[in-house]
């Protein structure tokens, strides 16, 4: 699922609304996200509540946001030397409230592994749009995040106790759209055949340029993928052991990308298989 980029860059601070006058019907044509931690700023290994805020031009909440894959707000939070992934919601840890939605103001734990620049993602929807806003987050303390980027080229990595194996159908290259195929097996080396839907699809990817200045994500693949809209169900196709994605990537260079999928014995905890990549001009 390809997303529709229509956010401004958020600002950090939970906006109040005091003296903006969100009376009467205007429609939406820009949307930022502000967002807060507390403590401010994040500290490395120490636990903090992070808070963001879906607004529109003027500043109002957005009070008719639209579930997407079964969740409000996905905010993905991706450090520079990009070893830290998160992918976390609200609903993961807090029941959402009516003046939650009211305020479209949402809060979840947050913990940050090492002091340094952070990339925030968050995605969400709002009039059959799938939106993405992107910002940066700096954690203090110790320890420090590395110098430079982490990209290991191997395309095995072992999750807990499984393999998995990535392997490029068609190898990415800038505007056209590539294929890649997740093969899933136990350690022992047998077909995993057992996964579930996470978060509304049989497998999610994301997808980030090497320096995080482009990011974004996809799910399984399944034909006209691209046509469903926010609050409909994808189809559960794949058991596994393959996960199948298409993508196309705008820009050439080294790239990371972070897939996620789930077994029936935990069907709502993901398993995360990182693989480095290149995307030829």
């Amino acid at each position: 699922m390809l997303v529709v980029f229509l956010a401004l860059a958020g600002c950090s601070g939970v906006a109040d609304d005091t003296g903006v006058d969100c009376v009467g019907v205007e429609p939406v044509t820009a949307y930022a996200v502000d967002w807060a931690t507390d403590p401010a700023p994040a500290l490395a290994a120490v636990d903090s509540t992070f808070t963001l805020k879906v607004r529109d031009q003027r500043g109002c909440a957005i009070e008719d946001l639209q579930r997407a894959h079964e969740r409000i707000v996905h905010t993905l939070i991706v450090s520079t030397d990009l070893t830290s992934f998160q992918h976390l919601h609200q609903e993961d840890s807090l029941d959402l409230t009516a003046e939650d939605l009211r305020s479209s103001t949402f809060h979840f734990p947050l913990t940050l592994p090492a002091a340094g620049d952070y990339r925030l993602v968050f995605d969400y929807a709002h009039q059959n749009q799938y939106l993405t806003t992107l910002d940066w987050m700096t954690a203090g303390g110790t320890p420090a995040q590395a110098d430079t980027p982490a990209l290991d080229y191997s395309t095995e990595r072992t999750v807990g106790d499984l393999v998995v194996t990535l392997r490029w159908d068609i190898e990415p290259a800038s505007g056209y759209e590539a294929s890649w195929t997740a093969l899933v097996r136990t350690a022992d080396g047998t077909d995993v055949t057992d996964l579930v839907q996470w978060l509304g699809a049989d497998g999610h990817a994301a997808v980030a340029s090497a320096d995080l200045g482009w990011v974004s994500h996809t799910h399984a693949w399944f034909p006209d993928m691209e046509t469903v809209a926010p609050g409909h169900d994808m189809p559960h196709l794949y058991l596994g052991p393959d996960l199948p994605f298409h993508y196309t990537f705008p820009n050439a260079g080294p790239h990371k990308m972070w897939l996620q999928f789930a077994r029936a014995d935990a069907p709502d905890t993901p398993y995360v298989a990182d693989f480095a990549f290149d995307v030829a001009p």
